[in-house]
């Protein structure tokens, strides 16, 4: 402490000049702290925009780039577009793209060092980027970007700017202390001469050297120090001396009206409102500046009182300016005062600060004051406006996204208090990325401020609308009465938003999707909120577009959990988990195997065998379902090729996804597949796909399945019986083979239904001339009954489970052809007219008995 009050102490004998070096400091320091957090800010908010728009460019250029190398397909040029993808993003590190003939990808192997220190890297906003593309149904391009060399040209610029305001403050502070040492050395000079005169030595003279001010300060005291040397001489020579004397005063007069006119021309040349005011407020001075601020020119203003042409309009800045200058005059220090609004006399208001004085004589008496007043406006201006930008978008005039994090939370603890329903409604314009590439940069930047001027009209004083980037924006609908509320305030906000747009002549037609959530308790979070706003936006786009979704819990959950188990099974595929287990086809009247069904099994490092019901149905909507295609028919085709030399006539047969089979390249791609391996004849393979994805598109799987008919790849319809199949469908789709559904083949012994049934699929086979095979025969019995039936193949059950490849050559090898079959291979055939009654059923189990 009392090192404090000798600090303190020191301080305060310092001259006014002096001690203005904290204040002026402390100002240079915040407004340095200011400058750089915004020059950051900008710069960090530039370089991310840079960052994120080359990306943007480096995925449009592969987007063009790679279609090209998919449509041949070219692996070498596929693999030279994703290393130069590298060169020309220097931010990329890593390409990688997903596509029917693998998987490539280039990462970077020297990345880039960060040039700034620590904690300049924990300052900036920018984040490392994932971006995913879909260049084809069955290709991706997934890029990860990272923000080093950004935040290195953020730092270099940040640098550069510090080392150039450095050496500005420091020229400054050199600047005003030279000036305050020499009025220190210029006062202390006129202080010694003062003492000195003041002792009775009348000749002491102030050297006539240094700047003008001191110069002309020297030449006053001499003159003055000289005028009363010789009054004091006056006093003893006679009255004849008198009129030389006072002749003498009047060359004296003459020069302090010359001092005056300077200090006036300096006062002139002062960019601050400068006033001087005697011990009654009166204006005594009144400079250029002062002018300016009040409206008053100087002759209307002298003599005024200080509070009447400087009136302060902000509450109590009269009473305050009226105190301090009491206070002045009485002595007391020099008086700051800073956001004061004064008013001219046109009634404009402008910011100001100001600063008063006392003026005092040599005794130290109070003569008067000096009020310097500073304009502010602008300065305040700057302030309000980087305030504002800091929490709104600049093109759209409405609240960014951090002024929506506060305002979110406050309307969410309102609506939790108050237990009321609030809407977040998350609003994403439909093709807008067309608008950008299509009509330019300029019209989609015009489209996105009127679909804001919209959402801002309908949000009005109740409701808040905020825009997080992009074409996204986000509606907040508190105290709502309903979701029948809601939907109706949808329904007329996508009307509106679907109105034409006027862009510089272009008419622009545009429609947005929106998804919705709806908080009615709990402890929901924002950001949770913003996620199934999020998620129900994504139902809105996959459902049409142009729509509002309401997000659904039990989707959410379900979506997940399809996520997930599509992530597993991507994983399994990858690791190699998958296998393929064959099941025989036999001949059942000769006894003898003919091929193999390849069935697809996971083999889970957890649970085990895994069947293809309980994976496939996550994946089958999805690109993946083609990746384990392709997979399973490689696996088919190498297991044909080692099996070749055992069998030469043995058929397998690989179940089709609808997805991967109604592909526009499936028949390119198969016959990439089927080069792979040159040693299997085309005419092993059978490709089975279900009646019902046949029918989807019959013109397209036709012209598929004659495609593939042409390299000797034959056909069978799986299922067949199931779905809605006609004979005129039959007849437009070329397939070889119609496999009868194992639920018909595994009752038709009990049910005479599904009897029919069975002998009708046998009988179209035979009309459209078709091979026909059935599944499900579990027993003897079955398979009697197929062959009196006109069907001689057969799998199931009861020949044989589906196994591993290693192990079906040694079951081929033990198979017995078992006089059962044979037994049942001489039934007489059973018309398909005969009736299905019970002596029938009874003869017919006779007979086998036999």
């Amino acid at each position: 402490m009392p090192l404090l009050r000798k600090l303190l102490s020191s301080w305060l004998r310092m001259g006014t000049y002096t001690r203005l070096f904290v204040p002026i400091f402390a100002l240079i320091a915040v407004v340095v702290c200011v400058r750089y957090s915004l020059l950051i800010e900008a710069e960090a908010a530039d370089a991310n925009l840079r960052y994120q728009l080359d990306a943007q460019e480096l995925g449009d250029y592969l987007n063009t780039t790679l279609k090209s190398g998919l449509a041949l397909p070219d692996r070498a040029a596929l693999e030279t577009a994703l290393a130069g993808a590298l060169l020309l993003n220097q931010d990329a590190s890593a390409v990688r793209l997903d596509y029917p003939g693998g998987h490539l990808e280039a990462v970077r192997s020297v990345k880039p060092e960060p040039t700034g220190p620590a904690w300049f890297q924990a300052l900036h906003a920018l984040q490392p980027l994932s971006r995913e593309l879909a260049l084809s149904t069955n290709a991706t391009l997934e890029m990860t970007f990272e923000p080093t060399l950004p935040l290195n040209r953020v730092w270099h610029t940040v640098r550069q700017q510090a080392q150039i305001s450095a050496l500005n403050v420091g020229l400054i502070y050199l600047l005003l202390g030279l000036l305050i040492y020499s009025n220190k050395r210029m006062l202390a000079r006129l202080a010694r001469a003062t003492d000195r005169f003041q002792a009775g030595e009348h000749g002491v003279r102030l050297p006539l050297r240094g700047t003008l001010e001191a110069r002309a300060l020297a030449a006053t005291f001499n003159n003055m120090a000289q005028e009363v040397q010789a009054l004091v001489g006056s006093l003893q020579r006679s009255q004849r001396q008198l009129g030389e004397q006072l002749a003498q005063t009047r060359s004296a007069q003459a020069q302090l009206l010359a001092e005056k006119e300077r200090i006036e021309v300096t006062l002139a040349s002062i960019g601050d409102a400068v006033v001087t005011t005697d011990l009654a407020g009166r204006i005594l001075t009144f400079n250029a500046v002062a002018q300016t601020l009040t409206g008053l020119d100087e002759a209307q203003a002298r003599g005024m009182e200080l509070h009447q042409a400087f009136v302060l309009a902000n509450n109590f800045g009269q009473h305050s300016l009226l105190k301090a200058m009491a206070a002045i005059y009485a002595g007391g220090a020099v008086v700051k005062a800073g956001g004061q609004s004064l008013r001219h006399l046109s009634g404009q208001v402008r910011m100001v600060e100001y600063t008063a004085a006392a003026i005092r004589d040599s005794a130290g008496r109070v003569q008067g004051s000096v009020l310097v007043f500073r304009d502010v406006s602008e300065k305040r201006h700057l302030i309000q406006q980087m305030s504002w930008q800091s929490n709104h978008d600049v093109l759209t005039g409405l609240p960014n996204r951090a002024a929506l994090s506060s305002r979110f939370e406050q309307e969410l603890e309102q609506a939790r208090e108050r237990q009321q329903l609030l809407a977040v409604c998350l609003f994403d314009l439909d093709h807008f990325q067309g608008i950008n590439q299509g009509l330019g940069q300029a019209v989609g930047d015009e489209v996105l401020k009127q679909v804001a001027s919209r959402l801002h009209d309908f949000a009005g004083q109740r409701h808040y609308v905020a825009r997080l980037g992009g074409d996204e924006f986000v509606l907040l609908l508190p105290q709502m009465d309903g979701r029948g509320a809601v939907e109706q305030a949808m329904a007329r906000l996508l009307a509106a938003l679907a109105l034409d747009y006027q862009c510089d002549g272009e008419t622009v037609k545009m429609s947005a999707s929106v998804g919705v959530a709806l908080y009615r308790d709990g402890e929901t979070s924002a950001d949770q909120l913003l996620r199934h706003a999020d998620q129900a936006l994504y139902q809105a786009k996959i459902t049409g577009r142009n729509r509002y979704h309401f997000f659904d819990a039990d989707l959410d959950e379900q979506v997940r959990t399809h996520h997930n188990r599509r992530t597993e099974v991507r994983a399994a595929l990858r690791g190699g988990e998958m296998r393929l287990y064959y099941q025989p086809k036999l001949n059942m009247r000769r006894g003898r195997i003919v091929g193999m069904e390849a069935l697809l099994r996971w083999q889970h490092p957890e649970r085990g065998v895994v069947g293809p019901m309980d994976f496939l149905p996550f994946v089958e909507h999805t690109d993946l379902i083609v990746d384990i295609g392709e997979w399973v028919l490689r696996e088919a085709l190498r297991q044909l090729q080692s099996w070749r030399g055992f069998d030469p006539d043995w058929v397998v047969s690989v179940n089709i996804a609808a997805r991967h089979f109604q592909r526009n390249d499936f028949v390119e791609r198969l016959t990439a597949i089927l080069a792979e391996f040159p040693d299997v004849p085309p005419y092993m393979l059978e490709l089975e796909i279900l009646e019902s994805s046949a029918l989807s598109d019959v013109g397209h799987v036709r012209a598929i399945m004659l495609a593939c008919q042409a390299l000797g790849i034959s056909f069978a319809l799986d299922d067949f019986g199931t779905g809605y199949s006609s004979m005129s469908y039959l007849k437009r789709l070329p397939a070889d083979v119609l496999k009868v559904d194992q639920s018909f083949v595994r009752n038709m012994l009990v049910d005479r239904d599904d009897r029919h049934l069975v002998s009708a699929v046998i009988g179209l086979a035979r009309a459209f001339e078709l091979g026909v095979i059935a599944e499900g025969v579990e027993t003897v019995a079955h398979g009697a009954l197929l062959m009196r039936l006109g069907c001689d193949l057969a799998q199931g059950f009861g020949i044989a489970r589906p196994m591993p490849s290693a192990e079906v050559l040694p079951w081929v090898s033990a198979f017995d052809t078992a006089p059962v079959w044979q037994a049942a291979a001489l039934l007489p055939p059973i018309a398909h007219q005969q009736s299905d009654d019970g002596a029938g059923r009874a003869q017919d189990g006779a007979a086998l008995a036999g």
